[in-house]
């Protein structure tokens, strides 16, 4: 590792992973991690912070690694998980105590514990420990092994309910599925929480299910999504934001649904979830667990466009929204007790921390800052935001991160969202500021596919992964050198999953580029389909079909097959344990520039998963973007 990088620094403070709101709202249990600058361990911290003064201590019984900390409804205790006996198991402390009682047979914990509402109870999701011997022989029916994250998909998190008084646990559920975000109903009979790992493979994302406390579990009819964020309101109606409806062309819009008894109810929001994608170890700022949260007969909700999210309120029963916050920004919410909203809020040039705000007459109120984690850690990027158009009219909005003080036009490097359904925007980026850093201008957009642009702009990539996007981000390069920031010799083009394919496919059909970081790309079409953990559900979506009924758009879009053509100097990085995108593909691409003689090499990750350059292994995080600008600041700056 270079010294005093800017990706070292950066790692090196307090990024929030998780937070729990206490019933009173007047204190925080905040999970942190951060990368001591020289070290490749990650610390795990658990605090305590007093909402009103900003205070933060540690958690008297929190011991090294604990984390995930949520409190009793009388606000005096808190469940957390903690590794001390060698497996993730559930502890519940008192807050004054500083002692932890560990319950012994709650162990390999897989997700936030949940209290019940009087505090008898906890549900939380346990892995059972049934596993597959892998140095022997063995035998699989489900479609495919493993997921991208998770790993073999025997052992599936079940829901484990545990009385606190005793410490007797029993399983909720037993079936093949992945459970988690477990919420309990106010009344305390039944819990809705979310099933993925669908073992037909039919299904992607996650569903809904509700089971009792005799195991009884249904399905409401509601349907599954690229994800599912239950919310019980005081009344026992059951509020659902469902990401990209099964049923409904990829990439769609989200979407309410309101559950009274037997009757569904949709309630169309526009501009829900803002979903915008960034590159830093705040869990926090990005999460689904907390994106929707009941107050009255009302929920507060994620909500953005454009590479933005803001904060609203929805009347459930009318549908009225009213806006809370909003801005050049990425907020999101973390807690709410007696009108007062804890969220996060960052930007491209703002690394993510904790900020409140009164909710009724909000206007006047204003936001306070909570928790500034980077306060003595200046960013190095200033921001020029712009918006051009498309050649079908449609909007292009862009992101130019330069370092400051420094004359234009700069050596510039292109970054590509994956996806294709995400959107980049007011995301703090380790990379954009790692790069801007060591002296370029970082370039992004969100093109057709990308989501907070309507539906048709979201579908318009279908069938058209390759020359429309091409367009589209040319486009806004074309834009970044007019202005004069953007030097047209020295362009650099990266990008990860559908970045990567995109970034492959520039790097092989145009001359542009003097340099790619292609990380774990999509390479060919038709190897992806039969491979990826999602490929038989996820192509057939895209590209109108599977292979055996559309062959000709697998074929003519696949980087692969267009790989002879490519002049650009090719970084390739692949995460070891990638389902996702796996590594293979890479490596084909890899072998066709080694054939025609174009410079390439490939960097391989260890431990790492689809998005572990992100938040895989420190090592590969810190090696990553050390190779980002060493193949850009070599081939580009030349």
């Amino acid at each position: 590792m270079t010294d005093s990088s800017s990706t070292q620094r950066l790692l090196a403070v307090r990024a929030p992973l998780h937070a729990g709101l206490s019933p009173d709202g007047s204190l925080l249990t905040l999970t942190t991690v951060r990368i001591p600058e020289g070290s490749e361990e990650e610390i795990v911290e658990l605090t305590v912070v007093e909402v009103r003064s900003g205070v933060e201590t540690t958690l008297p019984s929190a011991a090294p690694g604990d984390r995930v900390g949520q409190w009793a409804p009388d606000g005096e205790r808190v469940a957390f998980l903690t590794d001390r006996n060698g497996e993730t198991s559930l502890a519940v402390a008192e807050l004054a105590s500083s002692r932890a009682d560990v319950f012994t047979g709650v162990e390999r914990v897989d997700g936030p514990p949940v209290w019940s509402p009087d505090g008898s109870a906890i549900v939380v999701p346990c892995r059972r420990g049934t596993v597959v011997d892998r140095t022997r022989p063995y035998r699989w029916k489900r479609p495919f092994p493993a997921a991208d994250g998770v790993g073999p998909l025997e052992d599936p998190p079940q829901l484990r309910l545990v009385d606190v008084a005793t410490g007797d646990a029993r399983w909720l559920t037993d079936d093949a599925w992945r459970w988690a975000t477990p919420r309990w109903s106010p009344d305390g009979s039944k819990i809705a929480a979310t099933v993925a790992a669908d073992p037909s493979d039919m299904l992607g994302g996650q569903c809904l299910r509700v089971v009792d406390l005799k195991s009884t579990v249904g399905s409401p009819a509601v349907p599954g999504g690229r994800g599912v964020v239950p919310v019980w309101l005081p009344d026992v109606r059951l509020v659902v934001l469902v990401v990209e409806p099964h049923g409904r062309p990829a990439g769609s819009a989200a979407t309410l649904f309101v559950i009274s008894g037997a009757d569904v109810r949709e309630l169309p929001i526009p501009d829900l979830l803002g979903d915008v994608f960034g590159d830093c170890p705040a869990e926090l700022a990005d999460t689904y667990e907390q994106v929707m949260i009941a107050h009255d007969d009302s929920v507060v909700v994620r909500v953005g466009a454009r590479g933005r999210m803001g904060i609203a309120t929805v009347d459930i029963d009318t549908g009225e929204v009213t806006q809370i916050l909003e801005g050049q920004r990425a907020c999101s919410p973390v807690g709410l007790a007696d009108n007062r909203l804890v969220f996060t809020r960052q930007a491209a040039d703002l690394f993510p921390e904790l900020a409140i705000i009164n909710i009724v007459g909000h206007q006047q109120g204003g936001e306070q800052r909570l928790v500034s984690f980077a306060a003595d850690t200046t960013p190095p990027a200033q921001v020029r935001r712009f918006t051009v158009e498309s050649a079908e009219g449609w909007p292009l909005d862009g992101w130019f991160l330069s370092p400051p003080r420094t004359s234009a036009p700069l050596p510039t490097v292109l970054v590509i969202h994956g996806g294709p359904h995400f959107a980049y925007g007011e995301a703090f980026s380790l990379d954009a500021q790692a790069l801007c850093a060591a002296g370029f201008g970082v370039l992004y957009t969100n093109p057709r596919g990308s989501t907070g642009y309507g539906d048709d702009f979201a579908h318009a990539v279908h069938g058209d992964w390759a020359d429309g996007p091409t367009r589209d981000v040319l486009t806004v390069v074309d834009h970044a050198v007019q202005s004069g920031w953007a030097d047209p010799e020295r362009l650099g083009v990266t990008g990860n999953s559908y970045g990567g394919y995109l970034s492959a496919w520039l790097a092989s059909t145009t001359n542009r580029f003097r340099a790619a970081v292609i990380e774990n790309p999509v390479i060919d079409l038709l190897g992806m389909y039969g491979t990826s953990d999602i490929g038989r559900r996820f192509f057939p979506a895209q590209l109108g079909g599977p292979p055996r009924d559309n062959i000709d758009v697998y074929v003519a879009q696949s980087p692969l097959l267009q790989g002879h053509r490519c002049q650009t100097p090719s970084l390739f990085v692949v995460g070891e344990l990638d389902r996702r995108c796996p590594p293979a593909q890479a490596w084909a691409m890899h072998r066709v520039l080694c054939e025609t003689g174009t410079p390439s090499e490939v960097l391989v990750l260890p431990g790492s998963t689809h998005e572990g350059s992100t938040y895989g292994p420190p090592m590969g995080r810190f090696a990553h973007d050390e190779a980002l600008v060493e193949w850009m600041t070599r081939w580009v700056t030349c």
